[in-house]
């Protein structure tokens, strides 16, 4: 079996999966924008090809380098990359070279919100209201006086190109300054976000899934500078875990990891808020091992190897994220907070430079069975000093 790896090296721990690819049987064809020599030796002695190109970006070297490992290596039977950034390539390169997998076609619903409402509605899971942004007075009129709301492109992810409008004031400012892109305005919810994410096997069987809680969204954490952290949940709210469930199915999402957003409003009702076809980002898979004392990196590998699904698991843990900004002081040192918690301190390192503003720069994964434990862990490693 052949499998092409966009940027198996990014992140590092996303290595891990070709990896436990290898480790199957699976010949892994990597496709990077890095020389051989950037690439840590753990990952080029799992590779059994690997073909640099000047960007990951130009499609038509990407493509060059897949009829390379075609001649070379014979069929090409599945194409991943775990990225949001390269969503679009896989099924482009699935579409070309005839692999099974998500066309061009099928991504339309990720890649633009308004539609993405459409599926969150045939799930039944109720959204906030939205229209595509075309004029001043339309806008001004779906409105209805009902400020603040929040206008983000249509198509596109992250916390880029984003307002915030309270006035009319500010939505003239927004069509006197916005670009050309298409853009979507939406009734603003204050609440928390959750989540509900998982992997899923040939057929779209859940192989694993599990339940996260925010400290609050990406566009808040970028504007406000804030910390993040979040957790995951033992028992996952039944709400959640039943229309997360349906939002998976009427997805069609197959074996791929998925990463599932709502937001949990004040009077606790839930609202579909984003869908990715990706796992969710930072380290969170590595929470998920953490979590359950799983190797979610080889139940994928099987699942493409051999099609395995016979899976099972227990959430024994919470396990937290918790991340820190160099633009902060703290009141606690790392090695204060190694000697604290001791063992329930499982992993620390630093992040990825683009990934600072939302992730920060450095973090640390906890774990207890304890929700208390793990909340009050969060709080001494990101009280600042006064």
């Amino acid at each position: 079996m052949n499998v092409i790896h966009l940027s198996p090296h990014f992140p590092r721990h996303y290595s891990l999966f070709a990896r436990r690819l290898q480790k199957h049987g699976v010949e892994v064809l990597g496709i990077t924008d890095q020389k051989d020599e950037n690439l840590t030796s753990e990952l080029r002695s799992v590779l059994a090809g690997h073909y640099c190109v000047d960007q990951m970006e130009n499609t038509e070297q990407v493509f060059r380098a897949c009829r390379f490992f075609q001649s070379n290596f014979g069929c090409l039977d599945r194409v991943e990359s775990h990225l949001e950034s390269w969503i679009e390539l896989e099924a482009a390169i699935r579409e070309a070279f005839g692999i099974p997998g998500l066309r061009p076609g099928d991504l339309q619903f990720m890649k633009r919100k308004s539609l993405m409402k459409q599926v969150f509605a045939r799930a039944g899971v109720p959204t906030a209201r939205g229209v595509i942004v075309e004029s001043y007075e339309q806008c001004r009129s779906f409105i209805n006086a009902r400020y603040p709301v929040f206008i983000k492109p249509d198509s596109g992810v992250g916390a880029g190109d984003t307002f915030t409008i309270r006035s009319d004031n500010d939505l003239r400012f927004f069509f006197a300054s916005k670009n050309e892109r298409t853009y979507f305005l939406e009734e603003y919810l204050a609440g928390i976000i959750e989540s509900f994410d998982g992997l899923t096997d040939r057929e779209g069987n859940l192989a694993f899934f599990s339940g996260h809680v925010f400290s609050n969204d990406i566009h808040r954490i970028v504007s406000n500078d804030e910390n993040l952290s979040y957790y995951n949940v033992r028992v996952l709210p039944k709400d959640i875990e039943a229309m997360g469930k349906q939002v998976v199915k009427s997805s069609g999402i197959k074996e791929k990891f998925f990463h599932i957003e709502f937001f949990r409003l004040a009077d606790g009702s839930l609202r579909g808020l984003e869908i990715n076809m990706r796992p969710p980002g930072g380290l969170t898979t590595d929470m998920f091992n953490f979590s359950a004392d799983i190797d979610v990196y080889d139940w994928w590998a099987q699942i493409i190897a051999t099609g395995r699904r016979d899976f099972s698991f227990d959430r024994k843990y919470h396990c937290a994220f918790v991340g820190c900004k160099n633009n902060r002081r703290y009141s606690h040192s790392h090695d204060e907070i190694v000697s604290h918690f001791g063992s329930r301190v499982l992993h620390w390192q630093p992040m990825n430079p683009i990934e600072v503003s939302v992730m920060g720069n450095f973090a640390y994964l906890v774990r207890s069975v304890d929700l208390e434990e793990v909340k009050e862990m969060i709080r001494f490693i990101q009280q600042e000093a006064q």
